[in-house]
């Protein structure tokens, strides 16, 4: 496999783990802000 090729893969393979901690962090957030989501009656 030519290193370039190597390189495209590591660098794609992080952005995407990247990309799903912060939305999977911004959806907890959200869960955690949102009144609707207590369990005060």
């Amino acid at each position: 496999m030519p290193a370039w090729l190597e390189v495209l893969l590591n660098l794609s393979g992080f952005a995407g783990f990247v990309a799903l901690a912060t939305r999977g962090a911004s959806c907890g957030d959200a869960q955690a802000t949102d009144p609707s989501h207590t369990d005060e009656r």
